[in-house]
């Protein structure tokens, strides 16, 4: 432990090292709710046209810068996380790859010979943080589709067509354009149970939307 904590504060190790602190220090934030994590690039980088009056030139060049960052962020995997948790993968790895490849090719410790090691070390990085957030990405976007899902629910009015909803258990049909929606519901604890057949409203979503909170709704 001596030893990794002398290696992570040697000169060509420090930067490195006091980004690391500084992303544990977020994260700990994070935990405690100081700080929300769910930072997200901007759709319009670079396309605002309000920023480059009278000038096409510009506002094409910003289109272009925008488009291609944007692209990058497709290609990398920073457009598909929050970008605070990419970032923190890619600190992470250019940590652990710096203290590894200058342990193998740099005994001497020079800064010159570090230098050059960064740049397969930043490689490398970006390949480790694009396998690992891809994974992390898929969880995002089925969390992403879930709020949709649970968006488009409440405030419907369907049916209940299980033989009564209550407080622990029950099922309501909403009518859609296509199949109807059968979603599993349940009553506020002090509200009456519905049965069969009455009209019920979608006022909420329970946790990680599993069911979705009804109330009586005034039959059609």
């Amino acid at each position: 432990m001596i030893e990794l904590f002398q290696a992570a504060i040697l000169p060509h190790q420090l930067l490195l090292t006091l980004l690391l602190t500084l992303v544990v220090c977020y994260w700990l934030l994070v935990l405690l709710g100081a700080l929300d994590f769910e930072a997200d690039l901007p759709d319009d980088l670079g396309t605002d046209g309000d920023a480059h009056d009278g000038s096409g030139a510009t506002h094409a060049m910003g289109m272009s810068t925008g488009g291609a960052w944007l692209s990058a962020g497709r290609f990398l995997g920073f457009s598909q996380v929050p970008l605070m948790v990419w970032l923190s993968f890619m600190v992470l790895f250019m940590w652990f790859g710096s203290l590894v490849l200058n342990e193998w090719y740099n005994q001497p410790g020079s800064l010159a010979q570090a230098a050059l090691l960064l740049l397969p070390n930043l490689v490398g990085s970006l390949i480790a943080t694009k396998l690992v957030t891809y994974p992390v990405a898929r969880l995002f976007k089925a969390m992403g589709d879930a709020d949709s899902e649970a968006e488009e629910v409440i405030g419907r009015t369907g049916v209940v067509v299980s033989t009564e909803a209550d407080a622990s258990y029950g099922q309501l049909e909403i009518t859609t354009a296509n199949v109807p929606l059968l979603i599993n519901v349940r009553t506020q604890p002090d509200a009456a149970p519905l049965k069969r057949g009455d009209s019920a409203k979608v006022i909420s979503a329970g946790p990680d939307n599993i069911f979705y909170l009804i109330e009586s709704a005034p039959q059609n």
